[in-house]
Protein backbone atom coordinates (compact mmCIF):
# COMPACT_ATOMS: atom_id res chain seq x y z
CA UNK A 1 0.00 0.00 0.00
CA UNK A 2 1.25 3.73 -1.13
CA UNK A 3 0.20 6.85 -0.92
CA UNK A 4 -0.66 8.79 -3.65
CA UNK A 5 -0.96 12.32 -5.24
CA UNK A 6 -2.48 13.23 -8.60
CA UNK A 7 -1.34 16.20 -10.37
CA UNK A 8 -2.25 15.97 -13.41
CA UNK A 9 -1.79 19.86 -14.22
CA UNK A 10 0.49 21.31 -16.43
CA UNK A 11 4.29 21.04 -15.48
CA UNK A 12 4.57 24.26 -13.28
CA UNK A 13 1.98 23.19 -11.54
CA UNK A 14 3.35 20.03 -10.57
CA UNK A 15 6.42 21.97 -9.66
CA UNK A 16 5.24 23.48 -6.82
CA UNK A 17 3.39 20.50 -5.78
CA UNK A 18 6.86 19.57 -4.21
CA UNK A 19 6.45 21.25 -0.98
CA UNK A 20 3.39 18.81 -0.61
CA UNK A 21 5.25 15.87 -1.77
CA UNK A 22 8.29 16.68 0.62
CA UNK A 23 5.68 17.00 3.68
CA UNK A 24 3.97 13.44 2.88
CA UNK A 25 7.27 12.41 3.18
CA UNK A 26 7.53 13.40 6.76
CA UNK A 27 4.64 13.30 7.14
CA UNK A 28 5.31 9.02 6.74
CA UNK A 29 8.30 8.28 6.09
CA UNK A 30 7.67 4.76 6.35
CA UNK A 31 5.47 4.41 3.37
CA UNK A 32 5.92 4.54 -0.48
CA UNK A 33 4.85 7.47 -1.66
CA UNK A 34 3.54 7.55 -6.10
CA UNK A 35 3.06 10.44 -7.95
CA UNK A 36 0.31 10.63 -11.43
CA UNK A 37 1.91 12.92 -13.59
CA UNK A 38 1.65 14.13 -16.95
CA UNK A 39 4.12 12.71 -19.51
CA UNK A 40 7.73 13.61 -19.08
CA UNK A 41 7.57 15.48 -15.81
CA UNK A 42 8.20 11.74 -13.69
CA UNK A 43 11.93 11.75 -14.20
CA UNK A 44 12.53 14.49 -12.37
CA UNK A 45 10.62 13.66 -9.27
CA UNK A 46 12.06 9.61 -9.43
CA UNK A 47 15.92 11.10 -9.72
CA UNK A 48 15.64 13.59 -7.03
CA UNK A 49 13.54 10.93 -4.77
CA UNK A 50 10.60 13.01 -4.31
CA UNK A 51 8.37 9.97 -5.13
CA UNK A 52 9.02 5.75 -5.35
CA UNK A 53 6.75 5.50 -8.61
CA UNK A 54 5.18 7.55 -11.14
CA UNK A 55 2.24 6.83 -13.41
CA UNK A 56 2.25 9.12 -16.10
CA UNK A 57 -1.06 9.74 -17.66
CA UNK A 58 -1.40 10.76 -20.72
CA UNK A 59 -4.35 12.92 -21.58
CA UNK A 60 -3.79 13.17 -25.49
CA UNK A 61 -3.96 9.06 -26.19
CA UNK A 62 -6.74 7.45 -25.10
CA UNK A 63 -5.20 3.57 -25.09
CA UNK A 64 -2.13 5.41 -22.42
CA UNK A 65 -5.19 6.87 -20.28
CA UNK A 66 -6.78 3.90 -20.14
CA UNK A 67 -3.66 1.79 -18.81
CA UNK A 68 -3.06 4.29 -16.57
CA UNK A 69 -6.00 4.84 -15.09
CA UNK A 70 -6.73 0.88 -15.00
CA UNK A 71 -3.37 0.87 -12.68
CA UNK A 72 -4.72 3.53 -10.21
CA UNK A 73 -7.96 1.67 -10.05
CA UNK A 74 -6.35 -1.85 -9.53
CA UNK A 75 -4.43 -0.55 -6.57
CA UNK A 76 -5.77 -0.11 -2.38
CA UNK A 77 -4.23 3.16 -1.49
CA UNK A 78 -3.36 4.59 1.89
CA UNK A 79 -3.99 8.03 1.58
CA UNK A 80 -5.14 9.84 -1.62
CA UNK A 81 -4.38 13.72 -2.01
CA UNK A 82 -5.41 15.51 -5.03
CA UNK A 83 -4.85 19.11 -6.14
CA UNK A 84 -6.01 18.87 -9.52
CA UNK A 85 -9.33 19.96 -9.75
CA UNK A 86 -11.22 19.43 -12.76
CA UNK A 87 -14.16 17.52 -13.00
CA UNK A 88 -12.74 14.71 -15.02
CA UNK A 89 -9.90 14.09 -12.32
CA UNK A 90 -12.77 14.33 -9.73
CA UNK A 91 -14.50 11.31 -12.03
CA UNK A 92 -11.03 9.04 -11.94
CA UNK A 93 -10.93 10.37 -8.24
CA UNK A 94 -14.35 8.79 -7.62
CA UNK A 95 -13.34 5.27 -8.75
CA UNK A 96 -10.14 4.76 -6.66
CA UNK A 97 -9.93 2.93 -3.43
CA UNK A 98 -8.24 4.63 -0.39
CA UNK A 99 -7.98 3.04 3.44
CA UNK A 100 -7.46 6.68 5.30
CA UNK A 101 -9.37 8.56 2.29
CA UNK A 102 -9.29 10.90 -0.72
CA UNK A 103 -8.52 14.59 0.13
CA UNK A 104 -8.94 16.93 -2.38
CA UNK A 105 -10.01 20.90 -2.58
CA UNK A 106 -13.60 21.92 -1.81
CA UNK A 107 -16.52 22.37 -4.65
CA UNK A 108 -20.08 22.33 -3.67
CA UNK A 109 -20.24 19.58 -6.27
CA UNK A 110 -17.77 17.31 -4.70
CA UNK A 111 -18.39 15.57 -1.52
CA UNK A 112 -19.47 12.59 -3.58
CA UNK A 113 -16.03 11.87 -4.53
CA UNK A 114 -13.74 13.07 -1.48
CA UNK A 115 -13.73 11.86 2.10
CA UNK A 116 -12.29 15.11 3.08
CA UNK A 117 -12.10 18.75 1.89
CA UNK A 118 -9.80 21.83 2.32
CA UNK A 119 -10.93 25.05 1.92
CA UNK A 120 -8.70 26.61 -0.56
CA UNK A 121 -6.53 29.44 1.29
CA UNK A 122 -6.32 31.78 -2.37
CA UNK A 123 -4.48 34.24 -0.36
CA UNK A 124 -1.49 32.11 0.01
CA UNK A 125 0.96 31.09 -2.93
CA UNK A 126 0.04 28.31 -4.87
CA UNK A 127 2.95 26.33 -3.11
CA UNK A 128 0.99 26.84 -0.33
CA UNK A 129 -2.49 26.00 -1.11
CA UNK A 130 -1.13 22.73 -2.06
CA UNK A 131 0.57 22.41 0.88
CA UNK A 132 -2.93 23.16 2.71
CA UNK A 133 -4.69 19.89 1.01
CA UNK A 134 -2.44 17.82 4.27
CA UNK A 135 -3.91 20.17 7.57
CA UNK A 136 -6.30 17.63 7.46
CA UNK A 137 -3.98 14.96 8.64
CA UNK A 138 -0.65 16.85 9.74
CA UNK A 139 -1.57 18.76 13.23
CA UNK A 140 1.43 20.51 12.69
CA UNK A 141 0.72 22.27 9.76
CA UNK A 142 -2.89 22.69 10.63
CA UNK A 143 -1.11 24.95 13.14
CA UNK A 144 0.89 27.10 11.24
CA UNK A 145 -1.97 27.58 8.36
CA UNK A 146 -4.60 27.87 11.75
CA UNK A 147 -1.97 31.06 13.36
CA UNK A 148 -0.77 33.98 11.90
CA UNK A 149 3.12 33.21 11.83
CA UNK A 150 3.10 32.53 8.15
CA UNK A 151 0.36 35.80 7.22
CA UNK A 152 3.65 37.15 5.94
CA UNK A 153 3.87 34.82 2.87
CA UNK A 154 0.64 35.69 1.90
CA UNK A 155 0.10 36.72 -1.80
CA UNK A 156 1.25 40.60 -2.46
CA UNK A 157 -0.82 42.40 -4.85
CA UNK A 158 1.21 45.03 -6.98
CA UNK A 159 0.98 45.92 -10.70
CA UNK A 160 4.02 47.88 -10.36
CA UNK A 161 7.27 47.17 -11.65
CA UNK A 162 10.06 46.41 -10.44
CA UNK A 163 8.97 44.24 -7.24
CA UNK A 164 12.88 44.33 -6.15
CA UNK A 165 13.91 41.56 -3.68
CA UNK A 166 10.83 42.38 -2.11
CA UNK A 167 9.39 38.78 -1.60
CA UNK A 168 9.61 37.18 1.68
CA UNK A 169 12.03 34.41 2.08
CA UNK A 170 10.62 30.97 1.53
CA UNK A 171 10.81 29.03 4.69
CA UNK A 172 12.27 25.50 4.65
CA UNK A 173 9.20 23.90 5.32
CA UNK A 174 7.57 24.81 2.25
CA UNK A 175 10.91 25.34 -0.29
CA UNK A 176 10.70 24.02 -3.56
CA UNK A 177 14.65 23.68 -3.67
CA UNK A 178 15.59 19.80 -4.31
CA UNK A 179 19.47 20.30 -5.53
CA UNK A 180 22.45 22.91 -4.32
CA UNK A 181 23.41 24.90 -6.95
CA UNK A 182 27.05 25.29 -8.30
CA UNK A 183 26.88 28.39 -10.44
CA UNK A 184 29.94 28.85 -13.10
CA UNK A 185 30.04 32.55 -12.43
CA UNK A 186 28.72 33.62 -15.90
CA UNK A 187 25.97 31.87 -17.06
CA UNK A 188 22.37 33.28 -17.46
CA UNK A 189 19.64 31.43 -18.70
CA UNK A 190 16.36 32.84 -20.93
CA UNK A 191 12.81 31.10 -21.46
CA UNK A 192 11.25 33.00 -23.78
CA UNK A 193 8.38 30.60 -24.51
CA UNK A 194 5.36 29.63 -22.76
CA UNK A 195 2.14 27.69 -23.55
CA UNK A 196 -0.12 30.86 -23.49
CA UNK A 197 1.19 33.57 -26.35
CA UNK A 198 0.26 36.81 -24.22
CA UNK A 199 2.20 35.12 -21.29
CA UNK A 200 5.45 35.87 -23.79
CA UNK A 201 7.92 38.40 -23.46
CA UNK A 202 8.24 40.11 -26.48
CA UNK A 203 11.44 38.77 -28.85
CA UNK A 204 12.83 41.98 -29.24
CA UNK A 205 12.74 42.31 -25.60
CA UNK A 206 14.81 38.60 -24.94
CA UNK A 207 17.06 39.68 -28.10
CA UNK A 208 17.73 43.13 -26.57
CA UNK A 209 18.27 41.80 -23.27
CA UNK A 210 20.62 38.73 -24.50
CA UNK A 211 23.12 42.06 -25.84
CA UNK A 212 23.18 43.37 -22.56
CA UNK A 213 24.52 40.22 -21.14
CA UNK A 214 26.72 39.38 -24.17
CA UNK A 215 27.84 43.08 -24.01
CA UNK A 216 29.08 42.09 -20.31
CA UNK A 217 30.63 39.08 -21.03
CA UNK A 218 27.79 36.85 -19.55
CA UNK A 219 27.41 33.78 -20.94
CA UNK A 220 23.63 33.43 -22.45
CA UNK A 221 21.99 30.03 -22.94
CA UNK A 222 18.24 29.69 -24.38
CA UNK A 223 16.23 26.95 -22.88
CA UNK A 224 12.73 25.76 -23.59
CA UNK A 225 10.60 22.67 -25.18
CA UNK A 226 10.80 21.44 -28.48
CA UNK A 227 7.97 23.22 -29.54
CA UNK A 228 9.43 26.47 -28.26
CA UNK A 229 12.62 25.73 -30.28
CA UNK A 230 11.72 27.97 -33.50
CA UNK A 231 11.73 30.95 -31.55
CA UNK A 232 14.82 30.36 -29.47
CA UNK A 233 16.48 29.88 -32.81
CA UNK A 234 15.00 33.13 -34.22
CA UNK A 235 16.83 35.02 -30.94
CA UNK A 236 19.55 33.51 -30.95
CA UNK A 237 20.32 34.12 -34.44
CA UNK A 238 20.04 38.09 -33.56
CA UNK A 239 23.20 37.70 -31.07
CA UNK A 240 26.49 36.53 -31.79
CA UNK A 241 27.84 33.69 -29.18
CA UNK A 242 24.01 32.36 -27.96
CA UNK A 243 23.57 29.40 -27.12
CA UNK A 244 20.56 27.54 -27.57
CA UNK A 245 19.19 24.19 -25.93
CA UNK A 246 15.22 24.65 -26.36
CA UNK A 247 14.12 21.01 -27.07
CA UNK A 248 17.67 19.30 -26.13
CA UNK A 249 16.74 18.65 -22.60
CA UNK A 250 14.67 16.45 -20.51
CA UNK A 251 12.48 18.57 -17.71
CA UNK A 252 14.81 16.60 -14.90
CA UNK A 253 18.19 17.52 -17.10
CA UNK A 254 16.34 21.00 -17.47
CA UNK A 255 16.82 21.80 -13.61
CA UNK A 256 20.25 20.70 -13.35
CA UNK A 257 21.31 22.54 -15.79
CA UNK A 258 19.45 25.77 -14.04
CA UNK A 259 21.95 24.55 -10.84
CA UNK A 260 25.01 25.37 -12.64
CA UNK A 261 23.62 29.30 -13.56
CA UNK A 262 23.69 32.49 -11.89
CA UNK A 263 20.43 33.78 -13.16
CA UNK A 264 17.41 32.88 -15.12
CA UNK A 265 15.20 35.48 -16.86
CA UNK A 266 11.75 33.88 -18.01
CA UNK A 267 7.98 34.86 -18.21
CA UNK A 268 5.14 33.50 -16.04
CA UNK A 269 5.85 29.40 -16.95
CA UNK A 270 7.24 26.33 -16.15
CA UNK A 271 10.62 27.07 -16.08
CA UNK A 272 9.98 29.79 -13.56
CA UNK A 273 8.99 26.61 -11.47
CA UNK A 274 11.70 24.31 -12.43
CA UNK A 275 13.85 27.24 -11.60
CA UNK A 276 12.98 27.48 -8.04
CA UNK A 277 13.86 23.85 -7.59
CA UNK A 278 17.04 24.33 -8.54
CA UNK A 279 17.23 27.45 -6.76
CA UNK A 280 18.64 29.55 -9.29
CA UNK A 281 17.63 33.29 -8.88
CA UNK A 282 15.12 34.37 -11.24
CA UNK A 283 13.58 37.13 -12.78
CA UNK A 284 9.88 37.18 -13.98
CA UNK A 285 8.32 39.12 -16.78
CA UNK A 286 4.63 39.00 -16.10
CA UNK A 287 1.85 40.33 -18.35
CA UNK A 288 -1.69 38.75 -18.42
CA UNK A 289 -1.13 37.49 -15.00
CA UNK A 290 -0.28 39.15 -11.52
CA UNK A 291 1.17 38.65 -8.24
CA UNK A 292 -2.35 38.16 -5.95
CA UNK A 293 -3.03 35.10 -8.22
CA UNK A 294 -0.38 33.23 -6.37
CA UNK A 295 1.87 32.25 -8.61
CA UNK A 296 4.80 33.77 -8.10
CA UNK A 297 8.39 32.35 -8.37
CA UNK A 298 8.26 30.13 -5.25
CA UNK A 299 12.11 31.47 -4.70
CA UNK A 300 13.73 33.92 -2.04
CA UNK A 301 16.21 35.30 -4.67
CA UNK A 302 13.21 36.31 -7.76
CA UNK A 303 11.71 39.06 -8.62
CA UNK A 304 8.80 40.56 -10.78
CA UNK A 305 8.78 42.69 -14.04
CA UNK A 306 5.70 44.15 -15.25
CA UNK A 307 3.48 47.09 -16.72
CA UNK A 308 1.55 48.89 -14.31
CA UNK A 309 -1.86 49.09 -16.31
CA UNK A 310 -5.43 48.79 -14.82
CA UNK A 311 -5.95 45.82 -17.74
CA UNK A 312 -4.37 43.23 -16.02
CA UNK A 313 -4.72 40.61 -15.11
CA UNK A 314 -6.96 39.88 -17.85
CA UNK A 315 -7.13 36.22 -17.04
CA UNK A 316 -5.50 33.33 -14.68
CA UNK A 317 -3.60 31.36 -17.43
CA UNK A 318 -2.68 34.56 -20.87
CA UNK A 319 -4.91 33.39 -24.02
CA UNK A 320 -3.72 33.36 -27.65
CA UNK A 321 -4.62 37.09 -28.41
CA UNK A 322 -4.60 39.95 -25.80
CA UNK A 323 -8.45 40.57 -25.30
CA UNK A 324 -7.75 44.78 -26.10
CA UNK A 325 -5.27 44.05 -28.86
CA UNK A 326 -2.35 45.96 -27.37
CA UNK A 327 -0.65 43.36 -25.60
CA UNK A 328 0.60 46.65 -23.85
CA UNK A 329 1.52 44.30 -20.77
CA UNK A 330 4.55 42.86 -22.75
CA UNK A 331 5.56 45.03 -24.94
CA UNK A 332 6.00 48.32 -22.41
CA UNK A 333 8.79 46.16 -20.60
CA UNK A 334 12.09 47.01 -22.42
CA UNK A 335 15.42 45.03 -21.96
CA UNK A 336 16.82 47.96 -19.82
CA UNK A 337 14.05 47.20 -17.56
CA UNK A 338 14.88 43.72 -16.78
CA UNK A 339 18.79 43.90 -17.12
CA UNK A 340 18.20 46.89 -14.07
CA UNK A 341 16.03 44.16 -11.89
CA UNK A 342 18.76 41.35 -12.65
CA UNK A 343 21.62 43.26 -12.07
CA UNK A 344 20.35 44.22 -8.73
CA UNK A 345 18.66 41.00 -7.55
CA UNK A 346 22.08 39.42 -8.54
CA UNK A 347 24.28 42.40 -6.68
CA UNK A 348 22.05 43.87 -4.06
CA UNK A 349 23.24 47.13 -2.16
Amino acid sequence: MAHLCFQTAFPGDVFLSIPLLKRLRLWDPGQDLVLACRPGLGEFFLKNKLVDRVIEIDKKSGVGRARALKELHSETWDLVVCPHESLRTALWMWKLKAKQGKIGFYQWWNSLVFTQRVTKPAEYPDALRQLSLLTPVDADLAELFAGKDISYLKNPFSRRSPLLLDVPEVPAWASMKVMNPKPDGRTVFLAPGSVWATKRWTESGYVGLAQLLRARNFNVVLVGSKEERPLCDTIAKQIYGVINKAGETTMAELVELFSTGVALVCNDSGAMHAAAAAGLPTVAVFGPTVLNQGFRPWNTRSTVVQADLKCRPCGRHGSAKCPIGTHACMTQVTAEDVYTALARMMNPA
